[in-house]
């Protein structure tokens, strides 16, 4: 299951807490303010040559002062000849860091073992060689592109839409896709690795809009087409 779905009991059932996540934070301000509006999970960009790069330290000092149920994720770029060694220092130097969401793999057996939750980065075309792990859908590496939508709609199984997300389209995406959660980096950014408060809120506005809507249709759905009001 997701880490940060901190999955809840209904009625003896688990059921998954969607994902919210804001990438590329690189300040405490900006850190804060997203969780504020509506995000349940941060990203951290340990991707040397990246505009939204930083030190992870600075992240160790980041996460003492973020709530204890956000997940905080490492965003790193990795071989299959590093990805052990990578993943062993950022766990040395960023502790408290909650998960890695590693970039650049092309098979389950490439992975490796660790004591913190796996999200592999991937495309629709790739995702069926990952069927152990949970996955992140993202062909766009922080250019804002958007993901082959058709492709995702037979895609059978869990997985997190980033990639060219942005207040105007994350709504049609959700109700569309049915994703278990939203990654969002350059579509709320007024710079790279600055984030625009006004795209923030807007973004979170329409999550939960779409959220709510997706539900009201699975109650409709469940009840023969008569709407059962909570």
């Amino acid at each position: 299951m997701f880490a940060e779905e901190q999955s809840a009991r209904l009625g003896g059932k688990k059921t998954r807490r969607f994902v919210v996540k804001v990438c590329g934070i690189t300040n405490l301000e900006d850190a804060l303010k997203s969780i504020e509006l509506g995000a349940n999970a941060l990203g951290f960009n340990f991707y040397l040559q990246s505009p939204r790069y930083i030190d992870q330290g600075e992240v160790e000092k980041i996460i003492q002062k973020l709530p204890e149920d956000v997940l905080t994720v490492a965003v790193m770029v990795v071989s299959a000849e590093d990805v052990l060694s990578t993943t062993a220092k950022a766990s040395s130097r960023v502790p408290s860091i909650g998960a890695f969401q590693l970039h650049g793999l092309h098979s389950e057996s490439e992975l490796p073992s660790a004591h913190k939750p796996l999200y592999v980065a991937t495309s629709p075309v790739e995702a069926q060689r990952f069927p152990n792990h949970e996955i992140l859908i993202d062909t766009s590496w922080g250019r804002g592109k958007t993901a082959n939508w058709e492709e995702l709609r037979q895609l059978d199984r869990p997985f997190i839409l980033s990639g060219g997300l942005r207040p105007e389209n994350v709504a049609e995406a959700i109700e569309l896709l049915q994703p278990a959660g939203v990654d969002v980096c350059s579509g709320v950014e007024k710079a790279p690795g600055t984030k625009d408060v006004g795209k923030l809120r807007r973004f979170m506005e329409n999550v939960r809009g779409a959220k709510n809507r997706s539900q009201q249709s699975r109650r409709v759905n469940l009840n023969h087409g008569k709407e059962i009001k909570p």
